[in-house]
């Protein structure tokens, strides 16, 4: 199956001097938690419900201020006439769960880990495929904690 079989085509797109605010209404409005981002009508990144929430929250961020320096840069693409497994491979070795669908360089869909959970039958590939996103480099140090008891 390839990828244009299964992408999202109806694509939310914002700009890099858009608000943290207006950004997050925009996820909110279609219920999504990624949306590309353009500068002068070039992808130049894309912002995650992940990146308000870790880079921006974090960061001490004011609602107001605009996207542009919390926008992950590294835009992974696949074209759009990619097989779902070529997908896989790519969210796995990028760790990521959406995938920038082009054409020739344009834009023209977003493919994710859903859509693909969806329609895929080979299941040892998607399993796999999730193992490497879903890794998790635990922090191994030692601590003692000074709750011996918990109660609800």
């Amino acid at each position: 199956m390839k990828i244009n079989d299964i992408m999202s085509t109806d694509l939310v797109i914002c700009s890099s001097n858009d608000s943290i605010y207006d950004v997050s209404n925009l996820m909110l409005k279609y219920d999504i938690g990624f949306i590309p981002v353009h500068e002068n009508k070039r992808i130049i990144g894309v912002i995650t419900d992940r990146d308000i929430l870790i880079k921006a929250i974090s960061s001490n961020c004011n609602c107001d201020d605009s996207i542009y320096d919390f926008i992950t840069r590294n835009v992974i693409k696949i074209d759009k006439l990619k097989d779902i497994e070529d997908a896989l491979d790519l969210m796995a070795k990028n760790k990521v769960k959406r995938l920038i669908v082009s054409d020739k360089d344009k834009i023209v869909g977003v493919v994710s880990l859903s859509d693909i959970i969806n329609n895929i039958t080979d299941s040892e590939k998607l399993i796999n495929t999730l193992k490497s996103i879903y890794e998790i480099n635990r922090n191994i140090d030692d601590f003692d904690t000074e709750i011996d008891e918990f109660y609800l």
